[in-house]
C-alpha cells in the first residue's frame, strides 16, 4: 500500500557511502518531498517498518529520523494510526 509513497518520496536509494548519515538523508529527504508538494499537509507517510524494508535500511534508523521530523513539527505522530505530514511547514 505504501510502497508507492516511499517510491515518491525516495525514488533513487540513500546513499549508503558514509558521506552523510542515513538518519539524515531520509530527514531531509521527507522535508524535500513536503517542500516541492510531493507531500502535503495530511498525507501519511510510510509505516517507519515499510519504509525500512523498501530502503533496506535499519528500523531505528527510520525511527530517528521520523523523531527528528516530529521534533521539527513537519510530522505528527498518532498512535495506531501512522505519521502524517502537519500542517505547520517544516523548520
Amino acid at each position: 500500500m505504501y510502497a508507492d509513497k516511499s517510491v515518491m518520496i525516495f525514488p533513487q536509494p540513500l546513499d549508503s557511502s558514509g558521506g552523510m548519515p542515513l538518519r539524515v538523508q531520509l530527514r531531509e529527504g521527507v522535508l524535500a518531498a513536503i517542500g516541492d508538494g510531493r507531500l502535503a499537509a495530511g498525507d501519511q507517510l510510510p509505516t517507519m517498518r515499510e519504509l525500512a524494508v523498501h530502503l533496506l535500511i535499519d528500523l531505528n534508523t527510520v525511527q530517528r529520523a521520523y523523531a527528528e521530523l516530529e521534533r521539527l513539527g513537519a510530522v505528527e505522530t498518532r498512535r495506531a494510526r501512522g505519521s502524517f505530514v502537519t500542517h505547520a511547514p517544516p523548520v
